[in-house]
Protein backbone atom coordinates (compact mmCIF):
# COMPACT_ATOMS: atom_id res chain seq x y z
CA UNK A 1 0.00 0.00 0.00
CA UNK A 2 1.78 3.10 -1.55
CA UNK A 3 3.02 5.20 1.05
CA UNK A 4 1.56 3.18 4.20
CA UNK A 5 2.16 0.47 6.51
CA UNK A 6 -1.18 -1.18 7.41
CA UNK A 7 -0.74 -3.38 10.66
CA UNK A 8 -3.46 -5.43 11.81
CA UNK A 9 -3.08 -7.26 15.47
CA UNK A 10 -5.13 -10.57 16.33
CA UNK A 11 -7.94 -10.08 18.22
CA UNK A 12 -8.74 -9.55 22.04
CA UNK A 13 -11.33 -10.24 24.70
CA UNK A 14 -13.30 -6.78 26.29
CA UNK A 15 -15.20 -6.82 29.19
CA UNK A 16 -17.91 -4.22 29.54
CA UNK A 17 -19.71 -3.39 32.80
CA UNK A 18 -23.39 -4.94 32.26
CA UNK A 19 -22.94 -5.93 28.54
CA UNK A 20 -20.49 -9.43 28.89
CA UNK A 21 -18.38 -10.28 26.82
CA UNK A 22 -17.31 -8.84 23.46
CA UNK A 23 -14.61 -9.22 20.77
CA UNK A 24 -12.86 -6.49 19.29
CA UNK A 25 -9.66 -6.29 17.01
CA UNK A 26 -7.05 -4.75 17.58
CA UNK A 27 -6.27 -1.26 16.10
CA UNK A 28 -5.06 -0.86 12.88
CA UNK A 29 -2.08 1.57 12.40
CA UNK A 30 -1.05 3.96 9.68
CA UNK A 31 2.43 5.71 9.46
CA UNK A 32 2.49 8.54 7.75
CA UNK A 33 5.33 9.90 5.81
CA UNK A 34 6.59 13.24 5.49
CA UNK A 35 5.66 16.07 7.15
CA UNK A 36 1.77 16.16 8.73
CA UNK A 37 1.94 19.93 8.86
CA UNK A 38 2.01 22.73 5.88
CA UNK A 39 5.01 24.47 6.06
CA UNK A 40 4.32 28.58 7.08
CA UNK A 41 6.62 31.59 7.03
CA UNK A 42 7.13 32.82 10.64
CA UNK A 43 7.44 36.44 9.59
CA UNK A 44 3.85 36.42 7.76
CA UNK A 45 2.76 35.61 11.64
CA UNK A 46 0.66 38.12 14.03
CA UNK A 47 -1.12 37.40 17.07
CA UNK A 48 -4.22 39.83 18.16
CA UNK A 49 -3.61 41.68 21.51
CA UNK A 50 -6.52 40.08 22.99
CA UNK A 51 -7.05 41.13 26.80
CA UNK A 52 -4.92 40.26 29.36
CA UNK A 53 -6.53 37.82 31.96
CA UNK A 54 -3.73 35.05 32.49
CA UNK A 55 -4.46 33.15 35.62
CA UNK A 56 -1.65 32.33 37.22
CA UNK A 57 -0.69 28.88 38.53
CA UNK A 58 -2.37 27.55 42.16
CA UNK A 59 -2.31 24.67 44.52
CA UNK A 60 -5.50 22.63 43.06
CA UNK A 61 -8.07 22.19 45.59
CA UNK A 62 -10.95 20.31 45.81
CA UNK A 63 -14.71 21.45 46.18
CA UNK A 64 -16.20 22.25 49.67
CA UNK A 65 -17.16 19.45 51.70
CA UNK A 66 -15.75 16.81 49.27
CA UNK A 67 -13.84 13.68 50.88
CA UNK A 68 -12.14 11.43 48.17
CA UNK A 69 -14.02 7.75 48.82
CA UNK A 70 -15.96 9.00 51.92
CA UNK A 71 -18.48 12.23 51.77
CA UNK A 72 -20.82 12.01 49.67
CA UNK A 73 -22.10 15.82 48.37
CA UNK A 74 -25.65 15.89 48.39
CA UNK A 75 -25.97 19.65 46.96
CA UNK A 76 -25.14 21.47 44.10
CA UNK A 77 -21.81 23.39 43.99
CA UNK A 78 -21.06 26.49 42.04
CA UNK A 79 -18.29 28.34 40.08
CA UNK A 80 -18.52 31.46 39.42
CA UNK A 81 -17.19 34.46 36.76
CA UNK A 82 -14.51 36.14 39.14
CA UNK A 83 -13.22 38.63 36.13
CA UNK A 84 -12.90 39.20 32.40
CA UNK A 85 -14.45 40.04 29.38
CA UNK A 86 -17.84 37.57 30.10
CA UNK A 87 -19.83 39.82 32.34
CA UNK A 88 -21.76 37.25 34.05
CA UNK A 89 -21.22 33.33 34.19
CA UNK A 90 -21.37 30.61 36.92
CA UNK A 91 -21.56 26.92 36.69
CA UNK A 92 -23.45 24.77 38.75
CA UNK A 93 -23.14 20.92 39.51
CA UNK A 94 -24.81 18.95 37.28
CA UNK A 95 -23.37 15.73 38.06
CA UNK A 96 -21.12 14.52 40.40
CA UNK A 97 -19.12 11.40 38.86
CA UNK A 98 -18.07 8.08 40.66
CA UNK A 99 -14.71 8.41 42.30
CA UNK A 100 -14.09 4.72 43.45
CA UNK A 101 -14.99 2.18 41.71
CA UNK A 102 -12.80 -0.92 41.95
CA UNK A 103 -9.61 0.44 44.41
CA UNK A 104 -10.39 3.51 46.22
CA UNK A 105 -10.05 6.65 44.54
CA UNK A 106 -9.53 4.45 41.07
CA UNK A 107 -12.13 7.10 39.31
CA UNK A 108 -10.82 10.17 40.61
CA UNK A 109 -8.85 11.42 37.94
CA UNK A 110 -11.22 12.17 34.56
CA UNK A 111 -8.73 14.29 32.34
CA UNK A 112 -11.45 14.66 29.18
CA UNK A 113 -14.95 14.53 27.84
CA UNK A 114 -17.21 14.17 24.82
CA UNK A 115 -20.69 15.22 25.36
CA UNK A 116 -23.75 13.94 23.09
CA UNK A 117 -25.72 17.16 21.12
CA UNK A 118 -28.82 16.36 23.54
CA UNK A 119 -26.89 16.78 26.25
CA UNK A 120 -27.95 12.65 27.29
CA UNK A 121 -24.49 10.94 26.88
CA UNK A 122 -21.33 11.42 28.06
CA UNK A 123 -17.67 9.52 27.64
CA UNK A 124 -14.98 10.62 29.90
CA UNK A 125 -11.61 9.11 29.63
CA UNK A 126 -10.08 8.36 33.20
CA UNK A 127 -6.61 7.89 33.75
CA UNK A 128 -5.21 4.95 36.18
CA UNK A 129 -1.99 5.15 36.51
CA UNK A 130 -0.46 8.08 34.96
CA UNK A 131 3.54 6.45 35.36
CA UNK A 132 2.00 3.99 32.60
CA UNK A 133 -0.06 6.13 30.92
CA UNK A 134 -3.20 3.50 31.37
CA UNK A 135 -6.54 4.82 31.31
CA UNK A 136 -10.03 3.74 30.27
CA UNK A 137 -13.44 5.02 28.64
CA UNK A 138 -16.61 4.93 30.98
CA UNK A 139 -19.78 6.05 28.83
CA UNK A 140 -22.76 7.47 30.86
CA UNK A 141 -26.70 6.94 30.34
CA UNK A 142 -27.32 10.40 31.66
CA UNK A 143 -30.94 10.64 30.37
CA UNK A 144 -31.80 7.41 31.90
CA UNK A 145 -29.33 8.50 35.29
CA UNK A 146 -31.43 11.85 35.13
CA UNK A 147 -34.81 10.80 34.33
CA UNK A 148 -35.19 7.65 36.56
CA UNK A 149 -32.77 8.51 39.24
CA UNK A 150 -32.51 12.10 39.81
CA UNK A 151 -28.78 12.66 39.76
CA UNK A 152 -28.62 16.14 38.62
CA UNK A 153 -31.82 16.82 41.30
CA UNK A 154 -32.72 14.89 44.05
CA UNK A 155 -30.35 12.40 44.55
CA UNK A 156 -26.96 13.44 43.11
CA UNK A 157 -25.67 11.37 45.53
CA UNK A 158 -26.31 8.48 43.77
CA UNK A 159 -23.48 7.43 40.82
CA UNK A 160 -20.98 8.01 43.52
CA UNK A 161 -22.26 5.44 45.87
CA UNK A 162 -23.42 3.27 43.42
CA UNK A 163 -20.17 2.80 42.65
CA UNK A 164 -18.43 2.82 45.84
CA UNK A 165 -20.81 0.29 46.90
CA UNK A 166 -19.76 -1.97 44.38
CA UNK A 167 -16.14 -1.26 45.59
CA UNK A 168 -16.67 -3.02 48.64
CA UNK A 169 -19.37 -5.96 47.64
CA UNK A 170 -22.37 -3.93 49.15
CA UNK A 171 -24.38 -3.52 46.17
CA UNK A 172 -28.29 -2.68 45.98
CA UNK A 173 -30.63 -3.29 43.36
CA UNK A 174 -30.71 0.18 42.91
CA UNK A 175 -27.34 -0.15 42.81
CA UNK A 176 -27.17 -2.36 40.38
CA UNK A 177 -29.62 -0.54 37.97
CA UNK A 178 -27.75 2.58 38.20
CA UNK A 179 -24.55 0.80 36.99
CA UNK A 180 -26.18 -0.94 33.62
CA UNK A 181 -26.50 2.74 33.07
CA UNK A 182 -22.93 2.86 32.23
CA UNK A 183 -20.43 1.06 30.08
CA UNK A 184 -17.34 0.71 31.51
CA UNK A 185 -14.57 0.53 28.72
CA UNK A 186 -11.45 -1.66 28.99
CA UNK A 187 -8.54 -0.64 29.99
CA UNK A 188 -5.78 1.03 27.21
CA UNK A 189 -2.53 3.66 27.11
CA UNK A 190 -4.11 6.68 26.50
CA UNK A 191 -0.80 9.10 26.67
CA UNK A 192 -1.70 11.95 28.94
CA UNK A 193 -5.94 11.22 28.53
CA UNK A 194 -6.67 14.91 28.17
CA UNK A 195 -7.95 14.98 24.09
CA UNK A 196 -10.87 13.03 23.86
CA UNK A 197 -12.84 14.43 21.58
CA UNK A 198 -15.94 13.57 18.79
CA UNK A 199 -16.37 14.64 15.01
CA UNK A 200 -19.95 15.64 14.45
CA UNK A 201 -19.36 14.74 10.66
CA UNK A 202 -18.87 11.63 11.37
CA UNK A 203 -19.43 10.22 15.04
CA UNK A 204 -15.84 9.06 15.68
CA UNK A 205 -14.20 9.38 18.62
CA UNK A 206 -10.75 10.46 18.46
CA UNK A 207 -7.69 11.29 21.24
CA UNK A 208 -4.03 12.45 21.27
CA UNK A 209 -1.95 9.32 22.05
CA UNK A 210 0.89 10.93 21.86
CA UNK A 211 1.62 14.65 21.65
CA UNK A 212 5.83 14.48 20.89
CA UNK A 213 7.34 15.46 18.04
CA UNK A 214 6.72 11.57 16.56
CA UNK A 215 3.07 11.80 17.63
CA UNK A 216 -0.17 9.93 16.89
CA UNK A 217 -3.90 10.19 16.95
CA UNK A 218 -6.22 7.27 17.90
CA UNK A 219 -9.67 6.52 17.12
CA UNK A 220 -11.85 4.32 19.37
CA UNK A 221 -14.88 2.82 18.74
CA UNK A 222 -18.03 3.58 19.94
CA UNK A 223 -19.52 -0.14 21.01
CA UNK A 224 -16.15 -1.32 22.36
CA UNK A 225 -14.49 1.93 24.30
CA UNK A 226 -11.42 0.57 23.18
CA UNK A 227 -9.14 2.05 20.51
CA UNK A 228 -9.48 0.70 16.69
CA UNK A 229 -7.45 2.51 14.64
CA UNK A 230 -3.82 4.40 15.08
CA UNK A 231 -2.05 7.25 12.64
CA UNK A 232 1.35 7.57 13.61
CA UNK A 233 2.69 10.76 12.25
CA UNK A 234 5.19 14.16 12.44
CA UNK A 235 4.21 17.09 12.24
CA UNK A 236 7.78 18.20 11.16
CA UNK A 237 10.61 18.00 13.18
CA UNK A 238 10.44 21.26 15.34
CA UNK A 239 6.75 20.78 16.18
CA UNK A 240 5.38 18.53 18.77
CA UNK A 241 1.51 17.79 18.64
CA UNK A 242 -0.90 19.49 21.37
CA UNK A 243 -2.34 17.31 24.31
CA UNK A 244 -5.93 18.66 23.10
CA UNK A 245 -8.06 17.77 20.09
CA UNK A 246 -11.81 19.21 18.74
CA UNK A 247 -13.70 19.28 15.79
CA UNK A 248 -16.28 21.78 14.29
CA UNK A 249 -19.50 20.97 12.71
CA UNK A 250 -17.87 20.74 9.25
CA UNK A 251 -15.45 18.00 10.57
CA UNK A 252 -12.29 20.40 10.97
CA UNK A 253 -9.93 19.42 13.78
CA UNK A 254 -8.16 21.83 16.02
CA UNK A 255 -5.83 21.77 18.65
CA UNK A 256 -3.54 24.42 20.09
CA UNK A 257 0.05 25.07 21.83
CA UNK A 258 1.31 27.62 23.90
CA UNK A 259 4.43 29.73 23.09
CA UNK A 260 7.37 29.89 25.30
CA UNK A 261 9.71 32.04 23.32
CA UNK A 262 11.50 32.04 19.72
CA UNK A 263 9.64 33.76 16.69
CA UNK A 264 6.19 33.70 18.73
CA UNK A 265 5.54 36.22 21.86
CA UNK A 266 5.96 34.04 24.78
CA UNK A 267 3.05 33.19 26.70
CA UNK A 268 0.84 33.62 23.71
CA UNK A 269 -1.39 31.03 21.75
CA UNK A 270 -0.85 28.76 18.66
CA UNK A 271 -4.13 27.26 16.89
CA UNK A 272 -3.91 24.59 14.41
CA UNK A 273 -6.85 23.49 11.74
CA UNK A 274 -7.01 20.17 9.74
CA UNK A 275 -8.16 17.27 9.12
CA UNK A 276 -8.22 13.60 10.36
CA UNK A 277 -8.53 11.82 7.31
CA UNK A 278 -9.11 7.54 6.98
CA UNK A 279 -5.02 6.86 6.82
CA UNK A 280 -3.74 9.95 7.65
CA UNK A 281 -3.74 13.81 8.76
CA UNK A 282 -2.94 17.41 8.04
CA UNK A 283 -3.02 20.23 9.62
CA UNK A 284 -1.86 24.12 9.16
CA UNK A 285 -0.76 26.57 11.73
CA UNK A 286 -3.29 29.43 11.76
CA UNK A 287 -1.50 32.78 10.69
CA UNK A 288 -2.55 34.69 13.66
CA UNK A 289 -2.69 33.32 17.11
CA UNK A 290 -3.52 35.15 20.92
CA UNK A 291 -1.34 37.43 22.10
CA UNK A 292 -2.44 36.65 26.27
CA UNK A 293 -3.20 32.76 26.22
CA UNK A 294 -5.59 32.20 29.16
CA UNK A 295 -3.62 30.46 31.94
CA UNK A 296 -0.41 28.70 32.97
CA UNK A 297 -1.70 25.34 32.12
CA UNK A 298 -3.63 24.43 28.83
CA UNK A 299 -6.40 21.83 29.63
CA UNK A 300 -8.37 21.42 26.91
CA UNK A 301 -10.02 23.00 23.15
CA UNK A 302 -13.91 22.84 22.86
CA UNK A 303 -16.14 23.94 20.33
CA UNK A 304 -20.02 25.01 20.50
CA UNK A 305 -22.17 24.64 17.31
CA UNK A 306 -24.18 27.24 18.26
CA UNK A 307 -21.94 29.81 19.15
CA UNK A 308 -19.55 28.74 16.59
CA UNK A 309 -16.86 29.08 19.00
CA UNK A 310 -13.22 27.79 19.85
CA UNK A 311 -12.83 27.54 23.80
CA UNK A 312 -9.24 27.71 25.27
CA UNK A 313 -9.34 25.75 28.42
CA UNK A 314 -6.78 26.71 31.33
CA UNK A 315 -7.41 26.48 34.89
CA UNK A 316 -9.97 29.10 36.49
CA UNK A 317 -9.53 30.76 33.00
CA UNK A 318 -11.28 30.25 29.61
CA UNK A 319 -11.06 32.31 26.20
CA UNK A 320 -12.90 31.96 22.87
CA UNK A 321 -12.51 33.55 19.69
CA UNK A 322 -15.62 32.59 16.60
CA UNK A 323 -14.01 30.05 14.05
CA UNK A 324 -15.46 32.16 11.17
CA UNK A 325 -12.80 34.58 11.67
CA UNK A 326 -9.60 32.74 12.47
CA UNK A 327 -6.80 34.61 10.79
CA UNK A 328 -8.54 38.06 11.03
CA UNK A 329 -9.48 38.42 15.12
CA UNK A 330 -9.77 41.57 16.48
CA UNK A 331 -9.51 41.86 19.83
CA UNK A 332 -13.29 42.31 20.81
CA UNK A 333 -13.59 39.01 19.16
CA UNK A 334 -11.58 37.52 21.76
CA UNK A 335 -13.92 36.52 25.25
CA UNK A 336 -11.99 35.49 28.21
CA UNK A 337 -13.66 34.39 31.40
CA UNK A 338 -11.79 33.88 35.30
CA UNK A 339 -13.41 31.88 37.73
CA UNK A 340 -13.50 30.89 41.21
CA UNK A 341 -12.80 27.85 42.89
CA UNK A 342 -8.99 27.27 42.22
CA UNK A 343 -9.90 23.68 41.10
CA UNK A 344 -8.55 21.57 38.02
CA UNK A 345 -10.25 22.17 34.81
CA UNK A 346 -10.21 18.88 32.63
CA UNK A 347 -12.86 19.94 29.98
CA UNK A 348 -15.70 21.18 27.99
CA UNK A 349 -18.32 20.32 25.87
CA UNK A 350 -21.82 21.92 24.82
CA UNK A 351 -25.04 20.67 24.12
CA UNK A 352 -27.18 21.84 21.17
CA UNK A 353 -28.59 24.83 22.76
CA UNK A 354 -25.36 26.14 24.15
CA UNK A 355 -24.98 25.09 27.46
CA UNK A 356 -21.50 24.55 28.66
CA UNK A 357 -20.74 21.34 30.84
CA UNK A 358 -17.36 21.48 32.71
CA UNK A 359 -15.24 18.64 34.37
CA UNK A 360 -13.76 19.18 37.24
CA UNK A 361 -11.29 17.53 39.28
CA UNK A 362 -11.67 16.90 42.95
CA UNK A 363 -13.80 15.38 43.46
CA UNK A 364 -14.99 14.39 40.01
CA UNK A 365 -17.90 16.70 38.48
CA UNK A 366 -19.73 18.44 35.78
CA UNK A 367 -20.88 21.42 36.36
CA UNK A 368 -23.68 22.84 33.61
CA UNK A 369 -23.47 27.18 32.87
CA UNK A 370 -26.32 29.44 33.55
CA UNK A 371 -26.28 31.09 30.27
CA UNK A 372 -24.15 30.90 26.95
CA UNK A 373 -20.66 32.50 26.60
Amino acid sequence: MKNWQRQLGTALVVTLCGLGTVTAASAATYNQKGNALKSYNVKKYRTVNNKNYYQSAYSYQSAPGYTQGGLYQTTPGTIRRTAGTVKSLTFTTNVYLPVTYATSGDWGNPQSEVLSKDGNTLYTLIMLNKGTGTGRIVKYDLGKLRQQYHISTTNMTALRRATYDKSVNKLTVTDKAILNCMQVGPTFKAGHGQSLAQNPKTGELWFVGSAAVKANVQRVSTKTLKPNKRINFTLKSTVAMGENLTFDKNGNAYFYTYSYGGWAPKNSLKLYQGKINKKSVKFHLVMQGLRHNPGWKSQSIAYSTKQNRLYFVSNSSISSIPVSKLGKLTAKDVKTVKLSGQREFEGLQFDQSGAGYLLVNKGAELLKTTGKF
